[in-house]
This record gives structure tokens, C-alpha cells and sequence, in this order.
């Protein structure tokens, strides 16, 4: 078993839809315990939500909250 660190929010999201549990957190990172044979697997999802639509909606939340406020 070894720890994996992701530092973005909505990959640690869709990580955790993909059966991984996720630990803790250290700083702003959330912390999964990966089995050492799952690893490639672990990597594999996380190039895997960059090219998904669940990145898009994340990418547009984002944006939505940096709006200004309108009169």
C-alpha cells in the first residue's frame, strides 16, 4: 500500500467514483491509500477525468463562482 496525493478537488471526486477511498487530507491535497498493483490504474483515471465532461462542469463551476455581481 503507498499514499497517493491529488491536489484537485473534482479529480479527487471522480477518483473516489472509481472505488478508491479517500484517507484525509494534507494541506489542500486529499490523501487515497492505494494498493502498489493499482497504481497504473489510479494514475490512468486521473488523465482520465482531464479528458472527461465531469473536468468541463468543474472548469465551468469554477468560472461561475468568479463572476461579478450584477446591479
Amino acid at each position: 500500500m503507498s499514499t497517493r496525493l491529488v491536489n484537485d478537488l473534482g479529480a479527487a471526486a471522480y477518483i473516489m467514483m472509481h472505488k478508491y477511498e479517500a484517507i484525509g487530507k494534507k494541506g489542500k491535497a486529499v490523501v487515497f491509500e492505494v494498493d502498489d498493483k493499482d497504481g497504473g490504474e489510479f494514475d490512468i483515471l486521473y488523465r482520465k477525468y482531464l479528458n472527461s465532461e465531469f473536468h468541463r462542469f468543474d472548469s465551468c463551476l469554477m468560472s461561475l463562482k468568479k463572476l461579478p455581481e450584477t446591479n
